[in-house]
């Protein structure tokens, strides 16, 4: 079976995270021409280059790069002109990783958590070889890394790799505060492609205050992966491992059946804030990879 889809350790290694790079650099190509206008009225276009708009027809300078001479014009005046253009918009990201104590699960392939850190790194990766500026917040167990473009790949994937670590499930952050809140990372972000990923399935009105805001600035995508198999556990009694450590666990039918209930109506309740802000919302099995994850996002121009 493929490392990529059932690594050999939830944990995952340098190796791995090598592997990943080659995953990103073959994801193809994304969109052309897809535009962004958040509410407040900012226009981005998504392609890079000085051929875009040209701004100013001027006379010659020492320092002006000589591709941009325009020959007709300093022919017919005899005097040399340079062509002044748009400057090169760049593809800036914000990554928001949050994996709660229950990430750190899964029935098969990997851990939820895992499949989460994989995808980040083929963001990192991407980002990388398209010389697009990334930022990033991260909060697992009881740690917390963030940069705004400052970090080098290598801390960003170092961080991933702690990440996955499976102790990090014993050191819950439940009551902290959700990852775009309360930092000037988030607060200052404007017109930027915003990925959240994140088991989170809820937050109080303070924080839907504060995601609103992103999402009035920023394109915002938001990923969740679930490992829909959970409720297809036959009844029995199972030896499973939280945050307190390992417990013996009896599930019946009814408690299965009752389980998935909860879990769709908190789902959609969550699915409908979302949609409410202008977020965009994607839901994965844990079945599927992190390259066709990240497909999806090249596909809605999160990526590129």
């Amino acid at each position: 079976m493929s490392p990529l889809l059932s690594p050999e350790s939830p944990e995952l290694d340098d190796a791995h995270f090598s592997l990943l790079a080659s995953y990103a650099k073959h994801l193809g190509r994304a969109p052309k021409a897809i535009r962004f206008a958040p509410h407040s009225g900012e226009r981005r276009s998504r392609q890079k280059g000085h051929g875009m708009e040209m701004l100013e027809l001027r006379a010659y300078q020492a320092s002006d790069d000589l591709r941009h001479i325009d020959w007709r014009v300093t022919a017919r005046t005899g005097q040399a002109h340079t062509r002044l253009y748009a400057q090169e918009n760049d593809h800036q990201r914000l990554l928001l990783l949050d994996l709660s104590s229950n990430a750190y699960f899964g029935t098969r392939h990997t851990f939820i958590s895992t499949r989460f850190i994989q995808l980040a790194g083929i963001i990192a990766w991407r980002s990388k070889q398209q010389g697009d500026t990334l930022s990033y917040r991260m909060t697992y167990g009881d740690q917390e890394h963030a940069s705004n473009k400052l970090a080098t790949l290598s801390s960003l994937l170092n961080a991933l790799k702690n990440a996955s670590k499976i102790a990090n499930r014993a050191c819950s952050h439940h009551d902290a505060t959700s990852i775009w809140c309360n930092t000037p990372l988030t607060r200052k972000t404007h017109n930027k492609d915003v990925i959240i990923l994140t088991d989170k399935q809820g937050w109080n009105e303070d924080e839907n205050n504060a995601l609103m805001e992103l999402a009035q600035h920023n394109s915002v995508h938001w990923i969740q992966i679930i490992d829909s198999n959970v409720f297809n556990l036959p009844a029995g009694q199972y030896q499973m491992a939280d945050n307190q450590g390992m417990k013996s666990v009896t599930i019946s039918n009814h408690s299965m059946q009752q389980a998935k209930a909860d879990f769709l109506s908190q789902n959609t309740s969550m699915r409908n804030k979302l949609m409410s802000l202008g977020i965009r919302h994607q839901i994965f099995d844990i079945t599927e990879s992190p390259e066709k994850i990240a497909r999806y996002l090249l596909s809605q121009g999160a990526l590129h």
